[in-house]
Parts: structure tokens; C-alpha cells; sequence
């Protein structure tokens, strides 16, 4: 009986621990919460050339962090070009954020994707996606034209449904006359 009781404390001081440590990282902002402030994002384009997002100030940008061997971001991209192509006419912005360490593979996979919307540079994640305090991949940021975060979604998502094309169109809407 004193051996469990005394398992039962060790398991129950380890949990406590945890959760302390997990609430003191969110306190200290290691995660970027909805309504911050999104950071700077300055990375060299594979296409050629330099992106900065603080360059689309007063466009709703979606940010995504991803990889070509990361399944679940593959899975993913042909939904984001298909927004893209659906939004960027109105507005959206799209920029990919590959952490991918071989450009060639990049860009083969870019090419044969057919994707068109720009693709940043962030070789191993050491740059943006540090800054950004990404968790895993894919990784996505909604951006709005203030330059805040407004919506964060850890995971693959369907980009171009139906609910997800009027929620961005929502955002993309200009604000109504006061």
C-alpha cells in the first residue's frame, strides 16, 4: 500500500510539473496566440528575389510553414493553391514558408505541384520559422491588414471549402463606412 501511495505522489507531482511548466512557457509567449501581433517575416523567395510580408500591410496573408517531406503538407498544398487561385484576385495573399534544406527537391516539388503562389526560403526552420515559434508542420497563420494574427491552425487543413472560402472572404471584405 505505501509503495502505490507513494507512486500515486511521484505521478502526481510529475503532472503538476508539467502543466506548471507548460503554463509558464505561454506566459513567457513562446506560443503565438490569435490577436498578437504577427513577427516580421523577411525570407528569399524561390522564385527570385525577397519577400516581406510588411510589404502586403492591409492584405489579409495567410503564412504557411511546411516541408516536401512532411506528408500531411503535401496532402495540403493543392488546397491551398486552389485558394489561391479562388482569392488572390480578390486579395488573399498566400505565402508558403518551406523549411525544406534541399532547394532542388523544393523545387521539383514546386514544379510539379503546380504551385504558383510565392515560396519562401527558411532552410532547416532556423530563421522564420524560430522566429514564428512553430510547433510542427504544417503550420499556418492567418494574417489581417493590421498586421494581426487572427487565426492559427497547427495541422493540414481543406482550404478550399465552401465554410472556408466565405470565412476568408469575410476577412477580405473592407470594413464598413462609420
Amino acid at each position: 500500500m505505501k509503495d502505490v501511495l507513494k507512486l500515486a505522489a511521484l505521478v502526481g507531482a510529475v503532472l503538476a510539473a508539467s502543466f506548471a511548466f507548460v503554463a509558464l512557457q505561454q506566459k513567457k509567449g513562446y506560443g503565438l496566440a490569435e490577436g498578437a501581433p504577427a513577427p516580421p517575416l523577411r525570407l528569399a523567395a524561390l522564385q527570385g528575389g525577397e519577400v516581406d510580408r510588411e510589404s502586403y500591410r492591409g492584405r489579409v496573408v495567410l503564412v504557411n510553414f511546411w516541408a516536401t517531406w512532411c506528408p500531411p503538407c503535401v496532402e495540403e498544398m493543392p488546397s491551398l493553391e486552389r485558394l489561391h487561385r479562388t482569392l488572390g484576385p480578390e486579395g488573399l495573399v498566400v505565402l508558403g514558408v518551406s523549411i525544406d534544406e534541399d532547394g532542388g527537391a523544393l523545387q521539383d516539388f514546386v514544379k510539379r505541384a503546380g504551385v504558383t503562389f510565392p515560396i519562401l526560403r527558411d532552410p532547416g526552420g532556423r530563421k522564420a520559422a524560430a522566429a514564428w515559434r512553430t510547433s510542427g508542420w504544417p503550420e499556418t497563420y492567418v494574417i489581417d491588414g493590421k498586421g494581426r494574427i487572427v487565426r492559427k491552425i497547427a495541422g493540414p487543413a481543406r482550404w478550399d471549402t465552401p465554410e472556408a472560402i466565405a470565412w476568408f472572404r469575410g476577412l477580405l471584405k473592407p470594413a464598413a463606412p462609420s
